[in-house]
């Protein structure tokens, strides 16, 4: 059977008894929930009592406020009466101001037709007034008044020029056509004058007409011409004028860069001076315009100094001579003998080419100093567009990259990197044949020609101001350095000790190294000059950005060339080290090392104090050694040899050391930590650098041993001693072996 949908449980208990259906609440058979019922229900009933006494005592209130209700009723019955009459009255009022609104507007609209008839026959009128006056202006040839009649109908509304009144109230007997027609006339007839004025005041060369009519021409709309027409005026000016200099006399050196550089400058004159003109007569922006057709006749003018140089100086010759020299000679340095030495004979003279190349470097930082000026004349010009609104969608740099100049100076430094490498290497080679050496100086002559070289051709490379060719001929640099320079040196190297004469050839070896360690400073002080003063030259001609890759491409070059430099320098060292000097130090160490031992007794201390065998033999010995070195080696060199010395003989010590024996520490090896000084001293006096760190692992065996008692040990070791020990535990033990006097067992049994 299912169950009852209306039992209730006790888990229904929280359930409120109001809310209970008779039927519910008749279902109830457990007594305790009948009970629970029945409390709730006794609850819910005083609560009802509460409520109902409170109702109770707010009677009297609500009493008294319905006697005040009552007492309004009279008053809010005349009040309803008078709104219904407002309300009709409103209502009236409102369709009479509906009826005379209507009526005003009705008013405005008639009265807006009236005036824009009127406005309409004034402008008509002022459009017929400006028709006459132009007619009568140009009657009297008073052609600045009919440019301004003709100025005045531009600013007219179109409608009024095409409207049928004014086709039916212009025309006379005199001027039968439309407005439209008359005007378009009017500008044309005026047009022709004032290009025909303008025409003759330039074959005057009448300023004052010139200035005239060319603020004219924007009045009847015609800027582009009245531009055109200026800029081919001033183009002439600078036609005639870089004719006149191209006339005189080029056997100057830099005449045609001078040449180049007056057309630029006359250029930037006019630009100068008649910015503030068309500007003022045409409006902001327009001088663009003229720059562009400036540049075009600037292309004109540099395209014939440029090739007037070309033909003058003889380059394509030169170039085409360079070309078959480089195909025939190769100009192989490295494999150079003494019959090889002449030079080719079809080859240009390097000083006949190094003009040409100085004169081509001043050309191209001329052209980029112009560029850099005209590029910053139109982003004025754009700046001004920009505070006007006007479109400014115009690349600063697009006229002038596709100018014929421009292209013009690119053919011409494909030509300049040519000839400058040529200069370069042949200049090079003429050093390395000519090379001498003289026994005042610690290296041969061809250092000094070459850097200066150097310097001379990358100080040209930057003065052309164009990034491109500086890292061209960067990279030239770095190859033609390894191949003609370091190369030949290299090879010289590595012949020179099959020579019959080895002091001869120590000498000469000697010298090639002080050549690479000299090229290493030079190159570091070439690179420091050029980033420091040449550079800051270029500030104005090229951008912050340019500059920074010109000062990284020095960088890298400078890397680059002291990083082959010092590899074969360092090779060279360590070469005539091992072959020459190293074989004499195991000799030098066993001399000073005669009759001297560290087991002593107190007499045989006391001698070799007094009369310091080892120190003075080592001394001598080595003074001997490193004297040819420190007379003939730059100071780098002598200072790396000394440092190879110091190395070797640090190794050969300890392994003297190691096969000696001491006895207590105010004997013997007190003696040695002496002698050991005398070591330390003699380096520290001759070598540059961290000495005292290369002599720390003798000084701790020293330490050792000069140890009074065995257990004295555990107050230098471990990590609360503040000692970096470079010795191994294996080592310390071997050390203290070394002690006659220590007991070899606890040596062996130290806890380390």
């Amino acid at each position: 059977m299912p169950a009852d949908t209306n039992q209730f449980t006790p888990s229904s208990i929280s359930v409120n008894p109001s809310e209970l259906s008779l039927s519910q609440l008749q279902s109830l058979t457990n007594i305790d929930d009948i009970q629970e019922y029945l409390r709730l229900l006794d609850l819910e009933e005083n609560q009802v009592d509460v409520d109902l006494d409170a109702l109770l005592d707010k009677r009297t209130y609500l009493e008294t406020e319905l006697d005040k209700l009552e007492a309004l009723r009279p008053q809010l019955g005349t009040l309803h009466s008078k709104s219904a009459d407002l309300v009709k009255i409103i209502n009236t009022t409102s369709k009479v101001a509906e009826r005379i609104s209507a009526q005003v507007r009705q008013l405005d609209l008639e009265q807006s037709r009236v005036q824009q008839s009127i406005k309409q026959v004034e402008d008509v009128q002022e459009l017929k007034s400006c028709i006459n006056g132009i007619y009568n202006a140009m009657q009297k040839r008073d052609y600045e008044t009919a440019a301004v009649h003709v100025h005045r109908t531009s600013t007219m509304d179109e409608k009024i020029l095409t409207g049928k009144f004014a086709e039916v109230a212009i025309p006379t007997g005199e001027h039968p056509d439309i407005p439209q027609k008359l005007l378009h006339d009017s500008k044309e007839t005026l047009y022709a004058i004032f290009s025909r004025e303008f025409d003759a005041a330039v074959q005057a060369r009448n300023e004052s007409e010139i200035s005239r009519f060319f603020r004219l021409f924007p009045l009847i709309g015609r800027e582009t011409e009245g531009l055109d027409k200026y800029s081919n005026f001033v183009c002439g000016i600078i036609a005639g004028r870089s004719q006149a200099n191209l006339a005189a006399d080029a056997s100057d050196a830099k005449f045609y860069a001078e040449t180049i550089k007056k057309l630029f400058e006359n250029i930037a004159i006019i630009i100068n001076q008649h910015q503030p003109v068309v500007e003022t007569h045409y409006g902001p922006g327009k001088m663009i315009r003229v720059i562009e057709r400036l540049q075009e006749g600037c292309d004109k003018q540099s395209r014939i100094i440029l090739n007037s140089f070309i033909d003058e100086r003889h380059v394509q010759r030169k170039i085409s001579d360079i070309k078959a020299s480089n195909n025939t000679a190769r100009l192989s340095f490295a494999s150079q003998r003494s019959n090889q030495a002449k030079e080719n004979d079809n080859a240009p003279d390097p000083r006949e080419i190094d003009a040409i190349l100085v004169e081509l470097a001043t050309i191209s930082q001329n052209t980029h100093l112009y560029f850099q000026f005209i590029r910053s004349k139109v982003k004025s010009e754009l700046d001004l567009l920009k505070t006007e609104k006007t479109d400014t969608s115009f690349d600063v740099d697009e006229p002038f990259n596709s100018s014929g100049l421009c292209k013009q100076l690119r053919e011409l430094m494909e030509d300049y990197l040519l000839i400058e490498v040529f200069y370069l290497r042949r200049s090079m080679k003429k050093a390395m044949t000519i090379d001498e050496y003289d026994e005042s100086h610690r290296t041969s002559s061809c250092v000094d020609d070459v850097f200066f070289v150097l310097n001379r051709c990358i100080q040209r490379a930057i003065v052309t101001s164009d990034v491109d060719v500086i890292s061209s001929f960067a990279n030239s640099v770095n190859h033609y350095l390894e191949t003609d320079y370091t190369s030949v040196i290299q090879k010289r190297l590595s012949t020179l000790f099959t020579s019959n004469d080895a002091e001869d050839a120590r000498i000469r070896f000697m010298i090639l190294l002080n050549n690479l360690d000299m090229s290493c400073i030079y190159f570091q002080r070439l690179s420091t000059e050029l980033q420091q003063d040449t550079l800051s030259s270029l500030t104005s001609i090229v951008t912050e950005e340019d500059i920074e890759k010109i000062r990284a491409l020095l960088a890298w070059l400078e890397d680059s060339a002291t990083g082959k430099f010092g590899q074969i320098l360092e090779s060279g060292l360590d070469q005539l080290f091992g072959q020459t000097i190293k074989p004499r130090i195991r000799p030098l160490l066993q001399e000073a090392y005669r009759d001297v031992k560290y087991v002593l007794e107190e007499e045989e201390y006391h001698e070799l104090e007094a009369n310091d065998f080892f120190g003075r033999r080592f001394v001598n010995g080595f003074n001997n050694l490193q004297q040819l070195y420190k007379t003939r080696f730059t100071d780098n060199n002598y200072n790396h040899i000394m440092t190879l010395i110091m190395d070797s003989t640090i190794n050969m010590l300890e392994k003297t050391i190691s096969a000696t024996k001491f006895n207590q520490a105010s004997l013997g090896a007190l003696r040695f930590d002496k002698d050991l000084r005398a070591v330390l001293n003699y380096f520290t006096r001759n070598v540059q650098g961290p000495v005292r760190d290369k002599f720390t692992r003798l000084s701790q065996i020293s330490m050792l041993l000069n140890l009074e008692v065995l257990s004295e040990i555990n107050d230098y070791w471990g990590s609360s001693s503040g000692v970096t020990w470079r010795l191994t535990v294996a080592e310390v033990r071997k050390v203290l072996g070394l002690r006659i006097d220590f007991n070899q067992e606890e040596v062996a049994n130290l806890k380390l």
